[in-house]
């Protein structure tokens, strides 16, 4: 039942993805009925019959563009994999280090300073995946911190994520001041702490540099001018089979097109978006015994399940 809702989700997803190509393909498919249903007594368009080299030519330089913006599109969405993978390596590189130097724990003080660090980290992941989503990321951080800190998180009235950072940095500090670890050891945590940073800095300029509405909104106006000639420029030689020849060249190159403005936006809710809030409760699910209660964990890993296609 459960495998049967989550095809029935995916393919869901796919279609609102691609349902903006079903009206112009329709629009073409009428056209082409129309110039065969004209065409036919008595060869009406061969009188404005378009030549065939400018409309073919006109076909290779829309392809050539297309293809050419959809390379442009998968390279900015696989950069923001590539940081958003770079992003969990380092929170796993973070959690490594928290069991690695600050336990097994002597004394109640590091045991409660170990929880922050690791609760703090998921809960700053967490906090990102639902900023890059324009969503609020406070309540994302409710289940990994205390109440106290959660609410200075809300007074201070900046970004959750960057606070997050700020506290995880006062945490280790703490930690040095102590003597609880060393130098090196402290370094080591500073320099995790910039590689997440700097990922998500690379996501966040993503998500807030748009891609460039001109190019999409001449080239999708292109598209629609030379599909919608050519149905009437086939029409007279090929007969019946333009209903059939001018659809599927229009579908191609609006698949194409769509295709593209998919991957414009990879942090986006669509078929071709990067799962951020998915893979980030799979890295809950890696370190179950080193954060939170039993109760909490299996909540956790419950709403986990049920958002594979976030």
């Amino acid at each position: 039942m459960k495998r049967s809702s989550k095809r029935h989700r995916s393919v869901s997803t796919v279609w609102r993805s691609f349902s903006p190509v079903a009206r112009p393909v329709l629009l073409i498919l009428v056209i082409s009925l129309l110039a065969t249903l004209i065409d036919l007594p008595a060869h009406l368009l061969r009188a404005i019959s378009i030549p065939d080299q400018p409309l073919a030519l006109m076909g290779a330089l829309i392809g050539v563009v297309l293809a050419f913006r959809t390379n442009l599109a998968y390279a900015r969405w696989w950069e923001a994999r590539t940081l958003w993978g770079n992003l969990l390596n380092a929170s796993r590189t973070w959690l490594r280090q928290v069991v690695s130097f600050v336990g097994p724990p002597p004394c109640p003080e590091e045991e409660k300073s170990r929880r922050r660090l690791i609760q703090g980290q998921l809960a700053f992941v967490h906090a990102v995946s639902a900023e890059l989503r324009g969503k609020d990321a406070l309540p994302e951080t409710l289940r990994f911190l205390p109440t106290t800190e959660t609410v200075e998180l809300a007074q201070e009235g900046s970004k959750v994520s960057s606070r997050l950072l700020m506290l995880l940095g006062r945490e280790v500090a703490n930690l040095r001041r102590r003597q609880a670890i060393s130098e090196q050891q402290m370094r080591a945590f500073d320099n995790t702490l910039t590689t997440m940073t700097d990922a998500m800095g690379g996501c966040e300029r993503i998500r807030s540099t748009p891609f460039p509405r001109e190019y999409d909104g001449y080239l999708h106006a292109l598209t629609y001018a030379y599909c919608l000639l050519l149905p009437i420029a086939i029409a007279d030689e090929t007969g019946p089979l333009s209903m059939i020849t001018a659809p599927l060249v229009g579908l191609v190159l609006f698949m194409l097109n769509q295709i593209g403005r998919n991957l414009e936006n990879p942090f986006d809710h669509s078929a071709a978006s990067i799962p951020v809030v998915s893979l980030a409760r799979k890295l809950e699910g890696e370190f179950p015994q080193e954060w939170g209660s039993a109760p909490t964990r299996q909540k956790t890993m419950a709403a986990s399940s049920e958002n594979r296609f976030s």
